[in-house]
């Protein structure tokens, strides 16, 4: 099977939310939100990629790398809600670097993943022949 930009992309983000997730066990202050929406997302990149060796190149599987996207940015968004009190007294000084830098690095982790997955999203991620 030939291997088209938008999966190899896809492969990337799916490598790259489960970097994420390894790294938002390691903070501090961690939720089981972000924990579920980071394996869901997980989940929806290893599905599109199981599904696509199974079946092919099928267009109707874009979207859940499309999902994948979603569900990583959610994530992100939720894991910055619940650290902002947290960044208000890492500024303070009443907090330092290595109570945030785990959430720090999932949320580069969780940012690159979630812009892989949006442009494979765009990519021609295969196409139907039947």
């Amino acid at each position: 099977m030939k291997k088209t930009a938008g999966m190899i992309m896809a492969c990337i983000g799916t490598v790259l939310s489960l970097i994420a997730l390894f790294l938002y066990l390691k903070a501090s202050n961690t939720t089981s939100t972000v924990r579920y929406l980071n394996i869901a997302a997980l989940c929806c990149g290893a599905l599109f990629l199981a599904l696509s060796v199974k079946f092919g190149k099928k267009t109707w599987l874009g979207w859940l790398v499309s999902a994948a996207s979603v569900l990583m940015m959610a994530a992100f968004g939720y894991s910055l809600v619940t650290e902002v009190e947290v960044l208000g007294y890492l500024i303070s000084g009443l907090r330092t670097w290595n109570d945030v830098k785990f959430w720090a690095f999932f949320s580069g982790a969780a940012i690159l993943s979630w812009l892989v997955f949006m442009i494979a999203s765009f990519t021609r991620l295969g196409e139907d022949k039947d």
